[in-house]
């Protein structure tokens, strides 16, 4: 069930924000609703001064913003009392250490001295900051510097986290922790999650929605799953063993398919011998005949679900729709998307 737009975490109604002659949001109308939202687009496509404009930091020429009900320039301590941001940028101050720039956001956010200290420690031995919370913030790495920036966003236990780029620069084993842990607030603590991101991977591991930002408009949003089901009802098969012989017994079978790479954390075994097959699931037969040929060839099938497309291809065909060319950078790598503006 949707919530009514006054409890929505955050509603935008036909905003419109200009810099000069340029307009950079151009009538955007949003809804981010509880769970892990994923906010993405390519450079330039206003994402930065959107959550700006939740934060109630950007005047605007027409519309209305609203989080959790409340007008973020008429309000602006209630609504940054409810919002935890994680900033791409460097935000720390020098000189501190890790678990004094956590307590200092906790002490900004109006608690006690004492108060706050503990709760820095705690938010600190969630993120897994260890020992290194005590040397100063400047010399510390990039992971470690990301687990302090996210715990003093989150330090004084906020309704709504706004990330941006929360896995830039982290190594494969920090980016896993890092959206386990936004995984965590979202499921296990009620908190809405807001990603602002170039990382497609990352959106489709954990976001439940998207909203495609492009020229200032939104051009797509709404559930992950539904955006990235094929156009016609395919299943996928992730299995080991005769593949081919299998796509063979599934022809013979009058059911349509072929064989596609498998999934990366797939098997670690031969690709001879490993891989996936998407089929034709518009018959109720099809499935009932997928195992029996599965039986027949001697493949081990590992997982049967519903197909879906990656969404580099919904992302890509969603920025076309943008007035003249559209650069997407799909990579880890980005910058502030309005730092020009």
């Amino acid at each position: 069930m949707i919530p009514s737009a006054a409890a929505l975490p955050v509603h935008l109604t036909n905003v419109v924000k200009r810099y000069g002659r340029r307009t950079v949001l151009d009538g955007v109308s949003l809804e981010v609703l509880p769970g892990i939202t994923g906010l993405v687009g390519p450079n330039g496509a206003g994402k930065s001064t959107l959550v700006r404009a939740m934060l109630g930091l950007v005047r605007l020429a027409a519309g209305t913003v609203r989080v959790f009900g409340l007008d973020p320039q008429r309000s602006p301590r209630a609504v940054r009392q409810s919002i935890g941001v994680v900033p791409e940028d460097e935000c720390s101050v020098p000189g501190l250490s890790g678990v004094e720039m956590v307590r200092y956001a906790a002490q900004l956010a109006g608690l006690p001295g004492i108060e706050a200290l503990r709760r820095a420690h705690e938010v600190l031995d969630w993120c897994d900051a260890g020992q290194e919370r005590y040397r100063p913030v400047e010399t510390l790495s990039v992971g470690v510097r990301q687990k302090v920036a996210f715990a003093a966003a989150i330090v004084h236990d906020p309704q709504l986290v706004i990330l941006d780029e929360p896995t830039n620069g982290l190594d494969p084993l920090e980016r896993r922790a890092m959206l386990g842990r936004l995984t965590t607030l979202a499921r296990d603590h009620g908190k809405t999650i807001l990603i602002s991101t170039h990382v497609l991977p990352d959106v489709q591991a954990i976001c439940e929605r998207v909203i495609v930002l492009a020229g200032g408009r939104v051009r797509l949003s709404g559930s992950i799953r539904e955006l990235t089901l094929p156009p016609a009802p395919e299943d996928r098969l992730e299995g080991i063993g005769p593949l081919d012989d299998m796509l063979m017994s599934l022809a013979g079978r009058g059911i349509t398919a072929r064989r596609v790479a498998p999934a990366p954390e797939a098997a670690p075994v031969s690709p001879a011998q490993r891989g996936a097959i998407l089929f034709d699931a518009s018959s109720a037969s099809s499935v009932p005949a997928v195992w029996e040929a599965a039986r027949a060839t001697g493949v081990v099938v590992l997982s049967l679900e519903r197909a879906q497309r990656p969404l580099e291809d919904v992302f890509l065909e969603a920025i076309a729709q943008a007035d003249g060319p559209a650069h997407a950078a799909l990579s880890s790598s980005s910058g502030d998307d309005d730092a020009a503006a």
